[in-house]
């Protein structure tokens, strides 16, 4: 009697199979590791805008109430724009005065409010953070 061995191996179409569901699971695999990366680098970068957006209009703050200044003293050109901030250089930071009315409308001149919006920036300008506060002249 002979004996006969059924021996199992792998075929081509299973072969072909395989490759063909790895070729369409993988990207989408990769592509959401990739925005999980970025998705965490995110918060990182809104905290230090925030504390660079709260640092500039603490200046702001500091120079409204400070005796020899005042309400006056509450203008973009003294607080010029920064395309690179010191020691962030991947972040910039831009402060606009507006002046508003009593209930916060937009108007053309002052009516004894200043309405300050500090914008901090980073990726191009493509993230921001924005810290308003409005000064009043009393």
């Amino acid at each position: 009697m002979a004996m006969t061995r059924s021996r199992r191996a792998t075929t081509i179409i299973e072969i072909v199979m395989a490759i063909i569901i790895l070729a369409v699971s993988v990207p989408p695999l990769m592509s959401a590791f990739s925005q999980s990366a970025l998705n965490t680098i995110h918060p990182a970068n809104a905290a230090t805008a925030a504390f660079l957006a709260t640092e500039r209009m603490e200046e702001i703050v500091a120079r409204r109430y400070r005796a020899t200044d005042g309400y006056a003293a509450v203008t973009t050109a003294n607080f010029p724009n920064e395309s690179s901030i010191t020691n962030f250089a991947r972040f910039s930071r831009t402060v606009s005065v507006s002046f508003v009315n009593a209930s916060l409308a937009s108007v053309g001149s002052d009516q004894g409010y200043k309405l300050v919006r500090v914008t901090v920036s980073w990726n191009s300008g493509a993230k921001s953070v924005v810290v308003e506060r409005v000064f009043a002249n009393f």
